[in-house]
């Protein structure tokens, strides 16, 4: 497909009313790496700060449309920018150089967004594997961006799933001799994200969902992981919110909740709803975006 369309060309995991469906726009990485931002234009009334969205390690924004909209519908722009080598994007798939062009790729995209609405700040927010490189960008170098909030939805700071020990010995060799030798995220069972059968469908029949990656790949995640360890205590600095699924199968809470009160220096507002890990596919979702409306506001002023 051309990148000078407007189609969505990504499932949406939940229907969308006639004028709230996104735009699509392209945005260069800055390597040149192009990849798509689809933007939700705030509905009328007030204009509140943009939103950069950032999705988790297999999926990509059409996973996230029902709760991007509300966001929306609050008078927020969304930015659901799609991440290099997943979602639509055949280049390099399932591959990133380091933890470095990631965060790079996240700040860039944050000037798009700041460019886009003539904004001075901005609200993160990253779901699943997405949420650790937000708390990773936020962490590091919040000068980067200016960051009005930090939200974090069932993040990937500390898994319950991993690979196994044989295959993290395969990875560790390929980072040496052939980074961009493909495995198998560990995520391919759908239940892992829901126990709702409509979204398991949704996800079975996703043609863009990343179930590989190269071994660099994977050892930048690992690299995202050291990174946090070692943020000073209390380096977010902003309002940050953390949002936990009790019936997550993907994440441990508690370790979660302890690295977050970490970082947050004990003052990220914790919340924890009744979902599975992906939050977004509960036959009920309102109440995630109520904690979503709620988690930006923090930040507004």
């Amino acid at each position: 497909m051309a990148h000078g369309e407007t189609k969505i060309v990504l499932p949406l995991s939940r229907p969308l009313v006639a004028g709230s469906r996104p735009a699509r726009e392209v945005l260069a990485l800055p390597d040149g790496y192009r990849t798509d931002a689809y933007v939700y234009s705030p509905a009328g009334g007030p204009r509140r700060l943009p939103v950069l969205y950032l999705h988790g390690i297999q999926s990509h924004p059409g996973w996230f449309s029902g709760s991007a909209a509300a966001l929306a519908q609050a008078g927020h722009a969304v930015f659901q920018v799609t991440r290099r080598g997943s979602g639509a994007n055949r280049r390099d798939r399932g591959h990133a150089d380091s933890a470095g062009q990631l965060l790079d790729d996240v700040a860039a995209a944050g000037r798009f967004v700041l460019a886009k609405t003539g904004a001075e700040r901005l609200h993160l927010l990253g779901v699943s594997w997405g949420g650790k490189l937000a708390a990773a960008l936020a962490a590091r170098s919040p000068a980067r961006l200016e960051l009005a909030s930090v939200t974090l939805v069932a993040p990937g700071i500390c898994p319950r799933v991993d690979v196994l020990v044989r295959t993290k010995v395969r990875v560790a060799m390929s980072v040496l001799l052939s980074p961009r030798r493909l495995f198998d995220i560990p995520l391919n069972d759908e239940a892992l994200f829901t126990d709702n059968e409509a979204m398991r469908q949704y996800l079975r029949a996703d043609a863009f969902r990343l179930h590989r990656a190269t071994g660099r790949f994977l050892y930048v995640s690992r690299c995202l992981d050291r990174l946090l360890a070692r943020a000073r205590p209390g380096a977010l600095t902003m309002p940050t919110t953390l949002l936990l699924a009790a019936r997550d199968q993907i994440i441990d809470n508690a370790a979660t909740r302890r690295v977050v009160d970490g970082l947050t220096a004990h003052r990220a507002a914790v919340h924890t709803l009744d979902a599975a890990h992906t939050m977004e596919f509960e036959p009920d979702p309102e109440p995630l975006y109520e904690c979503l409306r709620a988690a930006v506001g923090r930040g507004q002023r």
